[in-house]
């Protein structure tokens, strides 16, 4: 699975001319058939989606391309499941949460789960890529607890990246720099500020 922007037309327009490198190789991916269709919920509405996939040539690996503003096998949008994170570091409780985003609690409760046990190295690794593009910025003074350090972090990135690009949803930046794996619990290593 890859993260590629929002812009539908420009990413098939990418891939078409074969300007989105596989991750394995580097070399041009090419379009490869679509995903089954499936409904993200977004904050104000729903969307059906049908993931683009890709194919690289010389290694034969293919790839899903993923919208930022989605998070790897997850239903809802990075800015959905963002703002419950934001809430719980704020000190909302799962049900509270769940009420305000309409969603069920037991969704609300594993989102929390999961980035609560990964707290430490998502911290971590917001941390690097705010000094990666960013060198002179202060460090982050320690919190209330590493959950809500793990936010934090992921919000000084966003002011950072903002300053450096203009605007940009701090939770799709989130998504990128995770390559989409913010609440997944996988070994495989997140993308890597260059």
């Amino acid at each position: 699975m890859l993260i590629v922007g929002t812009d539908e037309a420009a990413v098939e327009a990418d891939l078409t001319r074969g300007r989105i490198g596989c991750p394995n190789c580097n070399v041009g991916l090419r379009p490869w058939g679509h995903g089954v269709d499936r409904e993200v919920r977004l904050l104000a509405r729903s969307e059906q989606r049908c993931f683009r996939r890709s194919i690289c040539r010389p290694c034969q690996a293919t790839h899903v391309l993923i919208p930022e503003d989605t998070l790897v096998r997850r239903r809802h949008g990075a800015e959905v499941i963002g703002a419950a994170l934001t809430a719980k570091a704020k000190g909302a409780g799962h049900r509270r949460i769940a009420k305000d985003l309409g969603v069920a609690p037991s969704t609300v409760r594993g989102w929390l789960r999961a980035f609560a046990a990964r707290a430490v190295l998502l911290r971590e690794h917001f941390v690097r890529w705010t000094h990666a593009m960013d060198p002179g910025h202060d460090d982050l003074s320690p919190g209330s607890s590493d959950f809500c350090d793990a936010v934090d972090a992921i919000g000084v990135l966003g002011i950072v990246a903002v300053r450096r690009f203009g605007p940009r949803p701090p939770w799709s930046l989130a998504s990128f720099v995770t390559g989409g794996r913010l609440l997944c619990n996988t070994s495989s290593p997140f993308r890597q500020p260059v």
